[in-house]
């Protein structure tokens, strides 16, 4: 491979980089369901019963539907787990989840606190929608699309 056809192939790789940024655009809804599943799932075990495991179940169901509809609609789905600055992301939304989660039960089942995942479920979900939009803006920004807007 001579420089010529090096320079033309990096071009090429850049141009569809920036073609994907310009199309890894999620309305505010799509990031607004992350926030609601994940807020929900804990918010979900401020109910009695057998009913924060039907709840987590569904959350489990729904965030299938939110990946087939990705598929749908992109042709790919996007592992919030993948390499780059993203994991850091994704690693502090789940971080601050499970330390919700946890502060959640504690709250209920030592202290009797019976509204503590609601108020930690809704924490949750405005905290999520918030990094999900900043792990859009990342990912974007790895892929070189700074330049297709925020």
């Amino acid at each position: 491979m001579d420089k010529a056809e090096a320079a033309r192939s990096l071009e090429m790789m850049r141009t569809s980089r920036d073609a994907l940024a310009g199309r890894m655009k999620w309305s505010f809804g799509r990031h607004a369901v992350v926030g609601l599943l994940l807020g929900g799932l804990i918010a979900g075990y401020a109910l009695p019963g057998a009913w924060p495991v039907i709840v987590s179940s569904a959350c489990m169901a729904a965030t299938a539907m939110v990946v087939a509809r990705d598929r749908r609609r992109d042709g790919f789905v996007v592992s919030g787990y993948r390499a780059g600055q993203t994991r850091w992301v994704t690693f502090a939304m789940l971080a601050v989840a499970f330390g919700a989660l946890v502060g959640a039960l504690v709250l209920k089942t030592r202290y009797g606190l019976t509204w503590a995942p609601v108020a930690m479920g809704s924490g949750m979900a405005v905290f999520a929608t918030t990094l999900s939009i900043v792990w859009e803006r990342v990912y974007r920004r790895e892929l070189g699309g700074a330049r297709h807007g925020r």
